[in-house]
């Protein structure tokens, strides 16, 4: 619920999950869509033909871009926006008494408190908005995203406003590449003719030594961060994660996040190979000009 919709009633439970729900499905339809979406604009923007390679490198940005802008983007919205307010004081109509939290007025106090608001509550549970109950969702496997939780913030601050740029800008060097720029498995170390190495060399290397350093940034970015958000609940027992639910431990939590964590590694993968291939290419063209010049 948005700031200027807030209630005043204490926050109520998330509702008790099933083991397939609506919103389950709508998610899933949801996150399918955005894949889709990100691989017909991959096969709109990309030159014809493109390597197998740079098609996938590019759906996979797309896609990344698209869930950290929309999907982590609400989630953001709903930490800062939406809240609950906590009852301010007593009445005598309805007997209710306040809210501890919101007879605390001392600084310190506030600054203990999310945005230095003690009477409130933030996040997604305190919202009913269509963004709001796929967090709600997810969060039966993971508490934390339903409320504040500033370790889950902090990281999502980054993903949303830098990694998801980053990976946007990425897609966009990867449509300047060449087709043939990309290294195939046999090495051109062992080629003598320089014309063919041209070929297969970027036509703008400054263009292609971007494109793998951001890369390497953002998918080293994205590994850290699934290490940051989930090193905190295996130090201390798991307290927020749902792991005696089949569904949601291994959909929710193992398949949605492993999935960053295996595209990310084959990014960088990719990335070491095009720059190794680059220097052996360099090599190469090197020791034949100084072969001609003998």
């Amino acid at each position: 619920m948005a700031a200027s919709d807030s209630i005043t009633t204490s926050s109520s439970p998330l509702p008790t999950p099933s083991l397939f729900s609506r919103i389950t499905l709508l998610s899933l339809l949801f996150s399918l869509a955005l894949l889709l979406t990100a691989i017909l604009l991959s096969r709109h923007f990309l030159p014809r033909p493109s390597p197998r390679k740079q098609l996938i490198l590019h759906t996979w940005h797309l896609f990344d871009f698209l869930i950290h802008t929309l999907f982590e983007g609400s989630y953001l919205y709903h930490s800062f926006f939406s809240y609950s307010t906590l009852p301010a004081a007593s009445s005598s109509s309805s007997g209710d008494y306040p809210h501890p939290a919101s007879l605390l007025t001392s600084s310190s106090a506030k600054a203990g408190a999310f945005l230095r608001r003690p009477d409130r509550r933030y996040g997604a549970a305190h919202s009913s908005a269509p963004t709001a109950l796929l967090w709600q969702e997810y969060a039966h496997a993971d508490s934390r995203w339903a409320n504040t939780d500033t370790n889950i913030i902090s990281i999502e601050l980054l993903t949303v406003f830098i990694a998801g740029p980053l990976a946007c800008y990425i897609c966009y060097l990867l449509q300047q590449r060449q087709p043939r720029s990309f290294h195939g498995r046999t090495s051109t170390a062992s080629t003598e003719n320089t014309n063919q190495l041209d070929i297969i060399r970027d036509k703008n290397s400054n263009n292609a030594a971007t494109l793998w350093f951001w890369m390497t940034v953002l998918a080293t970015g994205e590994i850290y961060g699934g290490f940051m958000t989930f090193a905190p609940e295996w130090l201390s027992g798991n307290t927020s994660l749902s792991t005696g639910n089949r569904m949601y431990l291994w959909l929710y939590l193992a398949f949605f996040n492993g999935i960053w964590i295996v595209m990310p590694g084959w990014c960088l993968w990719v990335a070491w190979s095009e720059v190794r291939a680059a220097f052996n290419d360099g090599i190469a063209r090197t020791e034949a000009e100084g072969k001609k010049e003998r």
